[in-house]
């Protein structure tokens, strides 16, 4: 098996970017999810609320920074923002400190939306803490849903687009790593601790699916019927937390990796 695919997500809820090689982590692959849509209330916001964020396209501009794209105009994004000054912000249950952006990128966003919404970013002191009964004490995350990687496989998009009348692509699930290669479908969900290249990544707990994937993932239209999530149900990938893609994983070492990396079960 090899890693065919590494993608980050700078800001929660906006387009990917591919990459060839990235960092890895305590929070995850470097650069992802470290920057929050927030609204006025500093609470956060996602495609869950507002489908057309789906539309906002990211690119790395120059060094350290990223240029958001979108029907309202373009807008630049540093990758890094530093101040002493932070603000309580909530995600989920959990409220944690950040920098809160009154930036270009923000009015893009806000003028996307029609309604007020700001950009923060978490700073490398703060620490948000992964779901304990699936975690070390020490294990951290960015402003991801939850846990630092999701792992998904070319093998389980094809056994759910076999049982699919109009097959999906993988960016439905918004993955971080994708594996290829000589493995069965679904065969990640038994995996306890994979080697990817030089990083050993926890595979900890089956990814409970949002009404995200039944999103056009470049526009954000839904599509009528469910047919995604009952798929996966068909398939009986699902719990009490609803349909399940894909594998969140921590990973055990600091390192970089690369697509073409071989990848082993341990």
């Amino acid at each position: 098996m090899k890693i065919s695919a590494l993608y980050i997500y700078p800001v929660k809820s906006l387009g990917p970017i591919a990459m060839s090689s990235v960092a890895v982590e305590q929070r995850g692959l470097k650069g992802d999810r470290r920057w929050l849509i927030v609204d006025d209330a500093n609470r956060f916001v996602t495609r869950r609320e507002i489908p057309a964020l789906a539309a906002v396209r990211m690119h790395h501009e120059g060094e350290g920074g990223y240029r958001l794209t979108g029907a309202a105009g373009t807008a630049l994004l540093e990758s890094e923002m530093a101040s002493d000054a932070v603000a309580p912000v909530q995600i989920w249950r959990d409220i944690v400190d950040a920098v809160i952006a009154e930036n270009e990128a923000s009015r893009l966003l806000s003028d996307i939306a029609g309604r007020t919404l700001r950009l923060a970013y978490m700073p490398d002191d703060t620490r948000r803490r992964v779901d304990p009964d699936f975690a070390q004490p020490q294990d951290i995350v960015s402003f991801a849903d939850g846990y630092p990687i999701l792992v998904t496989s070319e093998a389980s998009l094809a056994a759910l687009n076999a049982v699919l009348e109009n097959p999906v692509e993988m960016m439905r699930f918004r993955p971080n790593i994708v594996l290829a290669g000589d493995m069965d479908a679904w065969s990640e969900n038994d995996w306890p601790l994979v080697r990817a290249g030089d990083v050993r990544l926890r595979l900890v707990k089956p990814c409970s699916r949002c009404i995200v994937i039944t999103q056009q993932p470049e526009t954000g239209a839904s599509e009528e019927g469910n047919a995604v999530p009952m798929a996966l149900r068909k398939l009986g990938k699902f719990n009490k937390e609803g349909a399940l893609f894909g594998m969140n994983a921590i990973a055990q070492d600091s390192v970089r990796i690369a697509v073409g990396d071989m990848v082993a079960v341990m």
